[in-house]
């Protein structure tokens, strides 16, 4: 049978909004109403119980879509265990597990004057969702804080009942005035229950209550800035040096490089790799043809000019170095005041001397 709300000349009688549809059966089992906990208007009520007989006739047809949305909207005008129990069966069917926990568990806490066939159908309809979920029992350090999971509020602490998630990574977080918040992240798998526990660290009104001993300075005392640091006392920069010292190497290794190669050219240019090159230099006929000479000229030439440029090389190489050398030693000078460099006259026998130390 269907129960639907009646009228009466001073109130809303309880006949029943709802019932659990047994999964063999058709027939609705009605449950006397107790009361309307969130004081809803009689219009709403009655609408309500319209709206749940429709959801009713699309169950017994299978149709659980219409029902389910039938239910939900009963369940948005009067939050009513028997609204809760029927919402959660066509969630169930639906695949909504997570909602059909939190719905089903809300008519095992809510209902009155039931029978115990119908809390055990109850409890068998939880224990059927939290197969597919994942149930979490929550504690946090302080009361009061606000418990999120996956960012959506679940609660106050302390939470008096589970919460229900989806399976997989979720983040659990517990907010309070004054406090860091406190999370965690857990990993969970279908049908599992965990207990989670969320400390807060140290009290941020600790460090609040030490800030006005701090301000309470005689204000004859006042600091003074740092003085300014003096830049002619600080010592050469190591970046510098090592950059000067870099580029010396550098250069000095290309002019090897380019010394190579001269000596290669003029090695190809000479008698030892062409019998009879000088000939094409002196007076009288080359003992080499004219080709010949011209070749013997071009590896000569190349030569005479990677001669000139390894030269040039090395004297930059040099001058660099050098001014690396010379920024240390001064720079050193500059740090302490003493000299990086110091000269003494020796005496060597049969001759004489100077010896030079060096400060790094």
């Amino acid at each position: 049978m269907v129960s639907v709300l009646t009228t009466s000349g001073r109130h809303t009688a309880g006949a029943a909004l709802g019932a659990i549809l047994c999964a063999a059966a058709v027939e609705a089992v009605a449950f006397a109403e107790t009361g309307d906990a969130t004081g809803a208007p009689r219009d709403d009520s009655t609408r309500a119980a319209q709206i749940y007989s429709a959801g009713v006739a699309a169950a017994r047809e299978d149709r659980w879509r219409d029902a389910y949305a039938a239910y939900l909207e009963a369940w948005t005008l009067k939050r009513h265990f028997q609204i809760a129990a029927n919402l959660a069966r066509a969630e169930l069917k639906l695949g909504m597990h997570r909602d059909a926990a939190e719905h089903i568990a809300f008519f095992l806490r809510e209902a009155e004057g039931v029978s115990e066939l119908d809390r055990a159908l109850g409890r068998q309809m939880l224990e059927e969702a939290k197969a597919r979920i994942s149930t979490l029992t929550i504690v946090a350090s302080r009361p009061g804080a606000l418990v999120l999971v996956d960012g959506v509020p679940a609660g106050t602490s302390p939470l008096e009942r589970e919460v229900y998630v989806e399976p997989g990574k979720r983040m659990i977080e517990a907010q309070i005035q004054g406090e860091r918040p406190a999370k965690i992240s857990v990993a969970l798998a279908p049908g599992a229950s965990q207990e989670v526990e969320l400390s807060f660290g140290e009290h941020a009104a600790a460090a609040a209550a030490i800030q006005p001993l701090t301000q309470q300075q005689p204000r004859t005392q006042q600091q003074r800035p740092p003085p300014a640091p003096d830049r002619r006392a600080a010592g050469p920069s190591t970046t510098l040096i090592a950059a000067g010292g870099a580029a010396t190497g550098l250069a000095l290794g290309t002019a090897i490089v380019v010394r190579i190669i001269a000596d290669r050219s003029a090695w190809s240019g000479s008698n030892a790799a062409v019998p009879g090159a000088d000939s094409c230099y002196v007076s009288g006929p080359p003992s080499l043809d004219y080709v010949r000479c011209g070749e013997v000229d071009q590896h000569r030439i190349k030569a005479a000019r990677m001669y000139n440029l390894s030269t040039g090389i090395f004297a930059g190489a040099g001058v660099l170095g050098t001014a690396t050398v010379g920024y240390a030693l001064f720079g050193l000078s500059r740090a302490d005041g003493r000299p990086a460099v110091t000269a003494a006259p020796i005496a060597l026998a049969p001759g004489a001397g100077i010896a030079l130390n060096t400060r790094w």
